[in-house]
């Protein structure tokens, strides 16, 4: 590994054109900068400046290291002045979200997003109006949306659920007790459909069912004890762990889709990548 602050003096003695320049910008004395373009170029073997009384010159080593040094150095400037100015970012993120994922883990990510950034204004959209507008989709199962997408990929597992009070009121210990309880089915049914003929329970049949458009309303009639819903693991994790809902016999089946966190930008601003990777983060939870 080459010494940083040899490079970095090389840079600044050609960036300022001369060696005197060079020393004042790093605060040190000629004679140290010219100790470091010395060990410089003993450690790569090549001799970088051309020496001349009043011009200085670069080889062509010297020129081609000079302008590999000048990108990797404005790289760095550029993300020290990214991060020095996040909490100051403001403006507006537009975000169009799964109703399962935004009733039961997105209110929690948007608290701590403003939080953070308290000039940032963030927009809700439902998921039949995500298109090429939104900074950040985040869709249960892939969509026909160009933009560069991440899996969450946790093994999501589909359960059983109601609320504690329920479970205990209704005894049940047995995949047959659910025929004493109300159905709760998020769109067509295909939830329970899952994981009851993951368990070879096609048969069972609910004493009454409830219909619902999604997930995320069927969630929340079962977290008020109105029945017997699908949970999943990244949907309920709070509500496990706080106790609002509880997880029923021993019954699961695997996930028929991931999400997907989708940015349709070409290049995605920095409000939405970190959104996105508080996202992420939030969901690797426990």
């Amino acid at each position: 590994m080459l010494n940083f602050t040899a490079l970095r003096t090389f840079y600044e003695v050609v960036r300022r054109g001369g060696i005197s320049n060079a020393a004042r910008q790093l605060n040190v004395t000629p004679g140290a900068v010219r100790y470091q373009i010395r060990q410089l170029e003993q450690e790569l073997r090549e001799e970088l400046i051309v020496r001349n009384k009043r011009t200085l010159g670069l080889s062509s080593s010297g020129s081609l290291l000079f302008e590999r040094l000048n990108h990797a150095f404005q790289d760095i400037e550029n993300v020290c002045r990214s991060l020095s100015s996040r909490e100051n970012m403001e403006g507006e993120i537009r975000v169009a979200c799964a109703p399962a994922l935004a009733a039961s883990r997105l209110t929690a990510l948007i608290k701590a997003y403003c939080q953070r950034f308290p000039l940032m204004t963030i927009r809700l959209f439902s998921m039949d109006m995500a298109d090429e507008t939104m900074d950040v989709i985040i869709s249960y199962g892939e969509r026909a949306i160009p933009g560069a997408r991440v899996a969450i990929l946790r093994d999501e597992m589909y359960f059983p659920v109601c609320s504690p009070e329920l479970k205990y009121e209704s005894e049940i210990r047995a995949p047959r007790d659910l025929e004493r309880c109300v159905g709760l089915h998020a769109d067509s049914g295909a939830d329970w459909i899952r994981v009851l003929s993951m368990a070879s329970l096609q048969n069972i049949r609910f004493a009454q069912q409830l219909f619902f458009p999604n997930a995320a309303a069927a969630l929340l009639a079962a977290r008020e004890g109105c029945g017997v819903a699908v949970g999943t693991s990244i949907l309920c994790s709070e509500d496990l762990r706080r106790g609002v809902l509880v997880r029923l016999l021993d019954l699961q089946a695997p996930a028929p889709n991931p999400y997907f966190v989708i940015q349709p930008a070409l290049v995605p601003r920095l409000s939405a990548e970190i959104f996105v990777e508080m996202l992420l983060e939030q969901i690797d939870r426990p």
